[in-house]
């Protein structure tokens, strides 16, 4: 049977705890740790705004499909002849007007690119009143990330988001 000495708590400062020099060697292995993992880390960052770049870009396809036929008027998704950019256009009487707010910029070293149907490249898409958008692949790369593509196969389809060897996502 145990004492009523031995059954008293121990005084905090006997209480077991970490030393000064446990604490330092766990932050010097979380240092090495986050040193060897960060420039795997700078990459996924730079790749999802790639990703997000291209969803932004399906989006847009979508809207202008979608604003051609609510405004009875033609849609153009216009690309920077630097491939950089691209912007959102609607067809009035003096032609192509840039819609105010939508003009957008890449990722640093994204490039896009548009291929008609016919194998031609070309600067822009048109959306027309009645649905129908003109048939073409959008490519978007970036150095030392998958491509993004997205595809509209036929004039009554949508375009739609495809890994780069051609199966949909």
């Amino acid at each position: 049977m145990r004492t009523i000495r031995e059954m008293k708590p121990r005084p905090k400062h006997l209480r077991p705890a970490f030393t000064l020099l446990e604490l330092v060697l766990v932050l010097l292995i979380l240092t090495i740790a986050m040193a060897i993992a960060s420039p795997s880390l700078r990459n996924f960052w730079k790749g999802n705004r790639v990703k997000d770049a291209g969803e932004q870009l399906a989006y847009i396809t979508r809207l202008a499909r979608t604003q051609a036929i609510s405004d009875g008027a033609v849609y153009r998704l216009n690309i920077d002849s630097n491939g950089t950019g691209y912007a959102l256009y609607v067809q009035q009487a003096e032609g192509f007007v840039l819609i105010p707010s939508n003009n957008f910029l890449l990722p640093e070293e994204a490039h896009v690119e548009v291929t008609k149907a016919d194998g031609s490249t070309a600067d822009h898409i048109d959306f027309f009143p009645n649905g129908r958008t003109e048939p073409a692949s959008i490519r978007l790369s970036a150095a030392g990330q998958n491509d993004i593509v997205l595809v509209c196969p036929s004039p009554t389809e949508t375009f739609s988001l495809v890994n780069a060897q051609g199966g949909a996502q």
